[in-house]
C-alpha cells in the first residue's frame, strides 16, 4: 500500500513538473531532428510525467505537441499526434494501478503494449490526415513508408514501419522514463526533507 503513494502527487507539483517535462521533450525532439537513426525520442519525459500522475502526463503530452507546432512552425495537423502521447499516459497509469513497482517483465510488457497501441494509432492518425490534408510522411519511418506505399494501402504502409520503430523507441524510453521518475522523485523527497530540517 505504501508503494502506491509514490504515484500520488499534488496538482501543484504535477503542473510544475509537466511544464519542465514538456520543454525537456522538446529538447530531445529538436536533437532528434538531426538524427538519422529511426527513433522518435519525443516521449521520454511524457513517460516520466505519467508516473507522477495523470494530470502531469496529460499536460506534458499536450504542451509538448503545442510547443512543437509553435517553435518549429509545424502545421496544426501536428496536434493530431497528441492522441498517441495521451494513450501512452493512459497505458502507464492503468498498468501501475495493478503493478506500482516495475520489474523487467513489466518493462517488457509495457514496451510491447505501448508500441503496438501507438503504432496502430499512429497509422490511423496518419491515414486520416493524409486523406484530409494531403499530409506526407516526414517522421523517421518516411523511407520505409515510401517503399511500402507503392504496393500497400496507406494504412498498412504507415503501420508496418511504425511497429519496429516504436518497439525500439519504447524499449529505450520506457526504462529511461521510469528511472528519470525515480531520480526526480528522490530529489523532491530530499527537497521536502530539507525544508523541515531548518
Amino acid at each position: 500500500m505504501e508503494e502506491k503513494k509514490v504515484y500520488s502527487y499534488s496538482i501543484k507539483i504535477q503542473i510544475a513538473l509537466a511544464l519542465v517535462f514538456a520543454f525537456c521533450n522538446l529538447g530531445f525532439h529538436y536533437l532528434n531532428m538531426f538524427n538519422p537513426v529511426p527513433l522518435y525520442a519525443d516521449t521520454l519525459f511524457t513517460i516520466t510525467a505519467a508516473f507522477f500522475g495523470p494530470l502531469c502526463g496529460c499536460i506534458t503530452a499536450f504542451l509538448f505537441h503545442t510547443l512543437c507546432t509553435i517553435v518549429h512552425s509545424f502545421p496544426y495537423t501536428t496536434l493530431y499526434w497528441t492522441v498517441c502521447s495521451l494513450t501512452l499516459v493512459l497505458i502507464i497509469r492503468l498498468y501501475i494501478k495493478k503493478r506500482p513497482v516495475l520489474e523487467i517483465f513489466d518493462m517488457v510488457f509495457l514496451v510491447l503494449i505501448s508500441a503496438l497501441a501507438m503504432s496502430f494509432e499512429g497509422a490511423c492518425v496518419f491515414t486520416i490526415i493524409h486523406i484530409t490534408h494531403a499530409y506526407t510522411e516526414d517522421s523517421q519511418v518516411r523511407l520505409m513508408y515510401a517503399l511500402l506505399s507503392k504496393s500497400l494501402p496507406v494504412f498498412f504502409a504507415a503501420l508496418l514501419p511504425r511497429v519496429p520503430v516504436n518497439i525500439l523507441d519504447k524499449a529505450i524510453s520506457i526504462p529511461l522514463g521510469y528511472f528519470c521518475f525515480i531520480g526526480v522523485k528522490k530529489i523532491i523527497e530530499l527537497f521536502k526533507k530539507s525544508r523541515f530540517d531548518f
